[in-house]
């Protein structure tokens, strides 16, 4: 069976999100140390999520989701190489332009709730700002006929490029991202990421 290590509302809820939509079965492992000898055995740079597939270990979300597609042969990784390059586009630009972004601005809300204090608003201004910048690239390209990411269907490019905006969503005037608002509704509507947030894990394994 499937190993993913980590919970939720990490970036292994990106992977998580593949692992239902691919409907695989799958036992979830929760990490309350990454530092742990244990769990460095898995991922020396100690963070999640981390995937078992056998004998075989693989980090970082966007390739763990990459391979799970890869692996059952379904249509969230299209065969055509065009559709690929487009998943492996907008997959790339996800984390380094909106998920760079947001990261920090979780830590600085994570810090200051830590420390008792109100968070630097002019980091989480800037860390706003950075995010709504990029954005627009998206918006134009989903307005010029693309229904999601590789074009007319959804991929795994759209759970990885969905996955941190959705985080961010909340917190941004998306009213002048109107593509982008409906696309992350078609794709936060689906059964596979709704079953990914009622998740319990509480009384999980650990590592």
């Amino acid at each position: 069976m499937l190993k993913i290590y980590g919970t939720k509302p990490s970036r292994v809820a990106r992977c998580l999100w593949a692992l239902e939509e691919l409907e695989l079965e799958y036992q979830q492992i929760a990490v309350p140390d990454p530092q742990s000898p244990a769990y460095l055995a898995l991922n020396p740079m100690a963070k999640v999520p981390v995937l078992v597939d056998g004998d075989f270990i693989l980090s970082e979300s966007v390739a763990i989701n990459a391979y799970l597609a890869a692996r059952q042969s379904t249509a969230l990784m299209p065969v055509d190489a065009k559709s690929r390059a487009r998943v492996d586009q907008w997959s790339s630009w996800a984390i380094t332009e909106v998920e760079f972004h947001f990261t920090i601005m979780v830590r600085e809300i994570r810090r200051a709730a830590g420390a008792d204090e109100a968070p630097n608003g002019e980091l989480i201004g800037s860390c706003l700002k950075g995010v709504t910048d990029t954005l627009g690239v998206l918006e134009q390209y989903l307005a010029s006929g693309n229904a999601y990411v590789a074009g007319d269907n959804f991929t795994i490019g759209d759970i990885n490029t969905a996955f941190p905006i959705a985080g961010i969503a909340p917190r941004i005037d998306m009213s002048a991202f109107p593509k982008i608002a409906d696309w992350l509704e078609r794709c936060t509507s689906r059964d596979a990421w709704k079953r990914v947030q009622a998740l319990e894990e509480s009384g999980l394994e650990t590592v």
